[in-house]
């Protein structure tokens, strides 16, 4: 995963389908015939192409790739396509386009067998209306990574076990002249708020958000002491608000080359950093939650790859997701791209640097607002991000954001 899975489902865009490179990965570049499928993914052709050259070596069917970044341009272009009937056989399903299935564009795949090598997280992800329709292998996680020698010129070892006491720690680290902390917030990929909200949560009651869109309880009332607390990031210039403007990649390149102490990384992050920066000392923990001891990740199930309910090889697209189910192609995805698999069917070995977040993975301590919300989380996911950013550049008051949110779902149910 590549991104948080994360954003919307940008109606009647076209813009972005140019943006899209497509590549092909076997032989024919087209779509037409038995021994033939096309598969839009967001993942790129480093990450898919030894998965596809598998499958068709084992197969003898030949893809015919294309891929988009997420999470905009692959939703807008994915939606282009497929308004021109000129989607792929396969493609990716996510909590941007979950409504594809309510328009009659994703096949049902309830019935299949291969979609029982998944984990309860991931099965109920690719689950709407009580169907399922989509195959998610893999799930992602996210915390803080550290720079050990960065943190050790300030006397830490580690990250501190409340949220005070790394904000403390971000306050000894501007004092030495370094710079604490980024969260790759032009991405929408807020790894400390999302972790930070679910260390909160679960130490008060539980998630609210089924609560919160049955009109049991608001955003207001759940949402505004932690949103509070993090906003302390910025509103003490612990992390620049120039934040806005960076790209993950260059939040990424910032602390591989040691400008930054810590950053909200992802488990795609850490192949990155490794090759980047081979002889740098750094560890993933955890995001500390407001309570002592109550830390907790960002994360969700990983998107899922699903069929067109008018794909032109539906038989050898059927053939493609019960190959990505089996042993062979997780070690291969996993190999290539880093993921921390999930299924029945293969737990991936992960490094020193991955392992707590595998663990937290797997056992589900993970939490992301746009998957737990059950409806507007397209529309909801953008809105909050251009109010976090807002937020940051001192625009919007924190204590405002909550009841924002609460307005704006509001609007979303009355139209």
């Amino acid at each position: 995963m590549t991104n948080i899975g994360r954003r919307r489902f940008l109606q009647g865009s076209l813009l972005a389908a140019l943006g899209a490179t497509a590549t092909a990965c076997g032989a024919s570049s087209g779509s037409e015939g038995k021994n033939s499928m096309s598969f839009f993914s967001w993942d790129n052709q480093t990450v898919m192409k030894p998965v596809d050259t598998l499958f068709t070596q084992q197969h003898g069917i030949q893809i015919a790739f294309s891929t988009a970044p997420p999470v905009d341009q692959y939703i807008s272009t994915l939606q282009t396509r497929l308004l021109a009937h000129t989607g792929a056989d396969v493609f990716i399903y996510t909590a941007e386009n979950k409504q594809l299935a309510d328009g009659g564009y994703v096949k049902d795949l309830s019935n299949e067998s291969f979609i029982k090598v998944m984990n309860a997280a991931n099965r109920d992800f690719m689950t709407r209306n009580g169907k399922v329709w989509g195959l998610s292998i893999d799930s992602w996680s996210g915390g803080i990574m550290y720079n050990k020698q960065l943190l050790g010129k300030v006397g830490a070892t580690g990250l501190p076990d409340s949220w005070d006491g790394f904000l403390a720690l971000c306050r000894e680290l501007k004092k030495a002249g370094i710079t604490p902390y980024y969260d790759d917030v032009k991405d929408g990929n807020l790894m400390a708020l999302w972790g930070l909200l679910g260390a909160y949560f679960q130490a008060n009651g539980g998630f609210p958000d089924d609560d919160i869109f049955a009109g049991k309880t608001t955003f207001a009332q759940t949402w505004t002491e932690p949103l509070v607390a993090y906003s302390k990031l910025y509103a003490e210039g612990l992390s620049p608000t120039t934040v806005v403007g960076i790209t993950g990649d260059q939040v990424v390149t910032e602390f591989s080359t040691g400008r930054v102490a810590m950053f909200g990384a992802g488990t795609w992050n850490v192949p990155t950093v490794v090759q980047s920066a081979p002889n740098l000392e750094f560890q993933t923990e955890g995001v500390p939650g407001m309570a002592s001891g109550t830390s907790y990740w960002a994360g969700a199930a990983s998107p899922g790859y699903a069929i067109n309910a008018a794909a032109k090889n539906p038989d050898a697209a059927l053939k493609f997701l019960e190959f990505m189910a089996g042993q062979q192609a997780e070690v291969a995805y996993a190999k290539s791209s880093g993921a921390i698999t999930t299924t029945t069917s293969y737990a991936s070995p992960v490094s020193s640097a991955l392992e707590t977040m595998a663990a937290a993975t797997r056992s589900s301590k993970i939490y992301l607002p746009v998957v737990a919300w059950p409806r507007h989380s397209d529309q909801l996911a953008e809105y909050l991000d251009t109010q976090i950013q807002l937020m940051i550049q001192g625009k919007v008051k924190a204590t405002a954001v909550p009841g924002l949110l609460d307005a704006q779902l509001k609007q979303l149910d009355s139209q």
